[in-house]
């Protein structure tokens, strides 16, 4: 990523409806790089533009979840978990859990739901509920912009 491709991703974020002109005009190259660049990053998996909204302010149970895996592998745990509609992040992690989960459930009787579908899975040995009281900030691209992480080449190595 270079500082176009910053530029590109930080208005996104602010607004993913934003033109393609006005990110040309805004970052100082042409329309066609722009639109060059968004359609590598949407191809390649790198860039999503979705709608967030903060589901604390609809009234809405907002859950994180650590599960610890046992007699099946994380992955395919992971799996597993993924196709439950009401889990919208699944990430395998390491160190003390196996797997990092969130989700959504629109009242307190969906997320006892979810949690018991959660426990009945094969491979599920342990689950550690971290319940969203407030909001501050979610997800975020920040690290690109600034002096966060490593630049990475052309080659995809880190300089």
């Amino acid at each position: 990523m270079d500082e176009i491709d910053r530029g590109i991703v930080r208005i996104l974020a602010k607004d993913g409806r934003t033109p393609f002109t006005a990110l040309a005009r805004e970052l100082h190259v042409s329309e066609a790089t722009v639109r060059h660049r968004v359609t590598k990053f949407l191809d390649s998996g790198a860039l999503r533009i979705v709608a967030l909204s903060n589901p604390l302010t609809l009234g809405h149970q907002a859950v994180r979840l650590m599960i610890r895996c046992r007699d099946l592998t994380p992955q395919a745990v992971a799996k597993s978990l993924a196709g439950m509609p009401m889990i919208n992040h699944v990430a395998l992690c390491a160190g003390g859990q196996d797997i990092f989960l969130e989700g959504t459930c629109r009242d307190q009787a969906q997320l006892v739901q979810l949690m018991d579908d959660i426990r009945m899975l094969p491979g599920v040995s342990d689950v550690q509920v971290l319940l969203l009281l407030q909001l501050f900030k979610d997800y975020s691209w920040e690290g690109l912009s600034s002096a966060v992480g490593q630049a990475i080449t052309e080659e995809g190595s880190a300089r």
